[in-house]
């Protein structure tokens, strides 16, 4: 028995060793890098992947981590969730021969449910460590744009026609360059006039030895230009937004203090002139410019300067929208909240925040439920909800939806129902303000900017 064994092992090594022989399969010689970049606007997050293993996602104007594979074919796939599903569809595949010391860029744009896939190549940099240099690539993915010049110079050098770095039409990306390290500003003019400035930035410092891909896209509900640019570091990872000098960043005052009282407004230091006066309860102000960086915020009673309510520095963001809050926190003091709301759209859901400024009350339970329907059997959404925390949002189903505040773990109804009517693509702010009735509170869409 045991010779048949030692035979039957022998032979199956002999078996084994003439099909590695004969194998056909490739053998890798090097590697290549890899991301996807997600140009589609309003697009949900779209998942990458080489065959059937994740790779990433990508919302809107951003890329996926850098990937290092073997120098081989492969099918990358792309899947998105569509408008009314609750998983994911498979919406593009695309066939790649990885070849060796390769960067490839898969740009996904187009419809969401049959998008087009474009790959951009280029060569992977090694650096030697002595250079003074950075590389940049150029990339055009704003949809609502023609063909593009690029300007990438000194801030001192405005454009001039047959100095850009770059004319790109939609989908394109350029060659890549050597720019010397330091400081530049872009600028974007429609092709062949470098009199119509469609963007140019704040001043950016770029360190040596980095490669970077600088794309344009059309700007959405977060952004303060009609053009938005983004900044991707390829050789470390991350992604910087360059922004429009022209266009400052804004904040908006949100008043929830019912104890505060009336107040004026003024963001600078000494006080001169009110941005806001008699700023009363519940109000919601307009979006007001101002300077990045730390803003002076100072309340007073209207009318007097000599009478302080809040006195704070809020640091704002360039290119930025910030929401101001002043609310009253559990224990009864005026406090305030800063907020950079993401009020982006995104076709194939709806998006619905909450904050609760319900001062009185450590917190409430929120729910929503469908048009018409009780809370009797329901969970809250949102349980013990406390007071003075940031926003929370939600993606939601498209649908008519009450919305209910109750008293933490109770079925007491403090406000409700509230009738909201929901479509692709809405994004709706509420608040949930005080009332001097301490048996309820009151709750308000905050207007979009």
């Amino acid at each position: 028995m045991k010779r048949y064994v030692i035979l039957a092992i022998c032979m199956a090594a002999v078996i084994l060793g003439a099909c590695a022989k004969e194998s056909k399969l490739p053998v890798a010689t090097g590697e290549g890098t890899l991301r996807a970049l997600n140009a589609i606007p309003a697009s949900p997050e779209v998942v990458f992947l080489i065959e059937e293993r994740v790779l990433g996602s990508a919302a809107t104007k951003t890329v996926t981590d850098t990937e290092v594979y073997d120098n081989l074919e492969y099918t990358f796939n792309f899947q998105a969730l569509l408008a009314g599903d609750s998983a994911t569809t498979r919406v593009a595949s695309q066939l790649l021969k990885v070849e060796a010391d390769k960067d490839y860029t898969f740009v996904i744009s187009g419809a969401l449910a049959a998008p087009d896939i474009t790959i951009w190549e280029a060569d992977i940099r090694e650096w030697a460590g002595s250079e003074t240099v950075f590389e940049a690539r150029m990339a055009h993915t704003a949809e609502t744009l023609g063909d593009v010049d690029i300007y990438f110079a000194d801030a001192a050098i405005p454009p001039v026609l047959g100095s850009q770095i770059a004319t790109l039409a939609f989908g394109e990306i350029a060659t890549p360059v050597d720019l010397e390290a330091g400081e530049y500003v872009m600028a974007v003019t429609p092709a062949g006039d470098d009199t119509t400035i469609l963007f140019t930035s704040d001043a950016v410092t770029i360190s040596a030895q980095t490669q970077f891909m600088i794309s344009v896209f059309d700007g959405d509900e977060n952004d303060l230009t009609p053009i938005s640019v983004r900044l991707f570091n390829l050789s470390a990872g991350g992604t910087g937004a360059l922004v429009d000098s022209r266009f400052p960043p804004t904040m908006r005052f949100i008043h929830a203090s019912l104890d505060l009282g009336d107040a004026d407004i003024y963001i600078d230091d000494p006080l001169t002139v009110p941005v806001v006066t008699d700023h009363t309860f519940t109000d919601v102000t307009p979006f007001i410019d101002v300077t990045g960086g730390d803003v002076p915020v100072t309340y007073t009673a209207p009318g007097n300067t000599g009478a302080t309510l809040l006195d704070v520095d809020e640091f704002v963001f360039a290119g930025t929208r910030t929401d101001f809050f002043v609310l009253v926190d559990a224990d009864g003091a005026d406090i305030h909240i800063g907020n950079l709301s993401d009020r982006r759209s995104i076709q194939t859901r709806a998006r619905l925040s909450f904050m609760n400024a319900a001062g009185g009350r450590p917190g409430v339970d929120i729910y929503v439920v469908p048009g018409g329907e009780p809370i009797d059997e329901e969970d809250p959404l949102i349980p013990d909800y406390p007071l003075g925390f940031g926003p929370v949002q939600i993606p939601i189903f498209p649908g008519t939806y009450d919305i209910y505040v109750t008293v933490v773990d109770e079925k007491i109804v403090l406000s409700g129902p509230n009738t909201l009517d929901l479509d692709f693509g809405d994004v709706v702010e509420t608040i949930i303000f005080e009332n001097v009735d301490p048996t309820i509170v009151d709750f308000a869409i905050i207007p979009p900017p």
